[in-house]
């Protein structure tokens, strides 16, 4: 599915959760909560969902496949073994593929990293995350819990650039 209607999905859900919330806390109905206090929960969403737009504004500007790691942040004085094990895969790539994908990577401490919840929808939340994007925001393939090899990435990158 494409990275941009996986968002839009997920907001919708986040919304109607907001609203029931709200219905359910004011003993209201939905149209009822919709009239008195829309503009309030528009404003939310859009707060919440500030950096995953980001996110997906960096990964479309590129216009070719995306290599996306969501790792933890250097900073945090918690190592993650499992991220720092899967830099070298990481410039196996980027030595292999040059400029003809692109490389995003976000710590999980920043806002963009909640379009870790998009992307992962079930099953244990790990670090790190490791997707594979199309130019076109097709969300070809995605990892969590691991260090990726270099011939896993391979299997998913190498027809997406053989397009280009």
């Amino acid at each position: 599915m494409r990275l941009r209607e996986l968002v839009s999905e997920h907001r919708r859900a986040f919304r109607d959760k907001v609203v029931e919330i709200f219905a359910a806390k004011y003993k209201m109905n939905r149209e009822q909560v919709l009239t008195e206090y829309n503009d309030v929960i528009e404003r939310y969403i859009e707060e919440k969902y500030r950096g995953v737009e980001s996110a997906l504004a960096a990964i479309m500007s590129h216009n070719r496949p995306v290599v996306l790691s969501i790792i933890r942040d250097p900073c945090d004085e918690n190592v993650c073994r499992i991220c720092e094990r899967d830099k070298p895969n990481i410039e196996r790539l980027r030595q292999l593929y040059g400029d003809r994908i692109a490389f995003l990577v976000l710590f999980d401490s920043s806002p963009e990293a909640a379009i870790y919840h998009i992307i992962h929808r079930e099953g244990e939340k790990l670090l790190p995350l490791c997707a594979v994007i199309s130019s076109d925001g097709e969300l070809v393939k995605y990892w969590t819990g691991r260090p990726v090899t270099v011939d896993e990435y391979r299997e998913y990158l190498d027809p997406l650039c053989d397009e280009i």
